[in-house]
């Protein structure tokens, strides 16, 4: 019987279920082991029976899966909130006060309605969502549905979204209280409450199912080997570990360039003349965080959530206004311009050459670490290869500055 209690207590303090973890340091190193503890203000890493603890700010990343994110079918529906965070989902509810988001079988969250900022309710084409997204970059001064015309032309019109469904969206305009089909319009944009207050969040979480999370406010809760944490907004959220794939941290030694504003950025098509460059010019303008093609940001089996997508002739100038030491990146070719890309990599630190050389195919990687001790103007040209301008694309993931 005493034998039976020892054991039944010595498993109540066995913790089941705990991954194991890659961290990476802002200083370069790596550390694995299993995550037993997580704060705002530090992790502890267990290895071989020792516990490290790590600051956050010295954190850059912690991968808990090697698994690629998958949208679950059905999840068609793409929810920003006012925090940053972005997720899919299934179905949305949201009423006046609070809002529902499901983005999973039986697995929804409760959310502050002020806390959503748009929902786009279904895949548009290229044209399409290049629209919608200047909607939502624009300024408004109430809510706007985005009406989907039959032609596939995108028209926004402002007034009052007082109720969104799974089968329409509930408008004021003027008064007047319209049920718009959801089928009619591709999304809506939420004006964001002169109230809501946003706090500062310590990392992006990117779940499995494709979301990403602004989160703070963390306590790991072991025997039930989940996470659960706070967005910016102050929804309270929790997720299995297991479906976690990593967290991506804002240091205060760490700046990335997709998050700073370049003093200059010009692109220069190798054909000339001002029609072409003014159709081209938006089009091959440089994009953050995402492939201009659309997608994540991809080099060789890797993708990344922070970065830069340039085609050439690109030119990028930084004017830095705080000691950095090093320029930290990974710059690939794009996989679609196998057999086709060709650039050449420039980067100048106060126009001193840091960095110079061809990258002919997407296997042809970089791993780039450049001092930048006492920099105050950082360049970066992508510029023409072999095969002219036709068909280059570059990825630079996880470029970042380190203090």
């Amino acid at each position: 019987m005493q034998i039976w209690h020892a054991l039944t207590l010595l498993m109540s303090n066995v913790v089941i279920g705990l991954p194991i973890a890659d961290v990476a340091l802002i200083d370069g190193s790596q550390l694995n082991g299993e995550l037993t503890s997580m704060s705002d203000e530090e992790v502890k890493i267990t290895a071989n029976g020792q516990v490290q603890t790590v600051a956050s700010e010295q954190l850059q990343a912690i991968i808990l899966s090697k698994k690629q994110a998958t949208i679950p079918e059905g999840n068609n529906m793409t929810v920003k909130l006012h925090d940053g965070s972005k997720l899919r989902a299934k179905s949305v509810l949201a009423t006046a006060t609070t809002a529902r988001i499901t983005i999973g079988e039986e697995l929804s969250y409760r959310f502050q309605s002020d806390s959503i900022a748009s929902i786009q309710f279904k895949p548009l084409t290229k044209q399409a969502q290049e629209d919608y997204d200047s909607i939502l970059e624009g300024e408004s001064t109430g809510d706007v549905i985005i009406v989907l015309r039959p032609s596939g032309a995108i028209d926004e019109l402002e007034g009052i979204v007082e109720r969104v469904d799974n089968e329409a969206v509930t408008f004021n305009f003027d008064g007047d209280r319209i049920p718009v089909e959801l089928s009619k319009l591709a999304g809506v944009k939420l004006l964001k409450s002169g109230s809501l207050e946003r706090s500062k969040t310590t990392c992006e979480l990117t779940d499995l199912r494709g979301n990403r999370w602004r989160a703070c406010r963390f306590n790991l809760n072991a025997p039930e080997a989940a996470l659960e944490f706070e967005t910016g907004l102050g929804d309270k959220i929790s997720l299995q570990l297991d479906q976690i794939q990593k967290f991506q941290f804002a240091s205060r030694n760490l700046v990335y360039l997709s998050d700073l504003s370049p003093e200059n950025a010009e692109w220069t098509p190798y054909l000339t003349g001002r029609l072409v460059r003014n159709r081209l010019n938006q089009l091959y303008a440089p994009v953050k965080d995402r492939s201009a093609n659309g997608g994540p940001i991809a080099i060789g089996e890797q993708e990344f959530t922070k970065g830069l997508s340039l085609r050439s002739k690109t030119v990028l100038t930084y004017r830095l206004t705080e000691e950095f030491t090093s320029l930290q990146l990974t710059a690939g070719l794009a996989a679609e311009t196998k057999g086709r890309g060709h650039i050449d990599l420039i980067i100048l630190g106060d126009n001193k050459q840091l960095f110079r050389d061809s990258i002919t195919d997407p296997a042809d990687i970089r791993q780039l670490e450049l001092d930048v001790t006492g920099v105050r103007r950082l360049s970066i040209t992508v510029d023409y290869g072999k095969n002219l301008d036709f068909g280059d694309l570059l990825h630079l993931g996880d470029a970042k500055l380190i203090k």
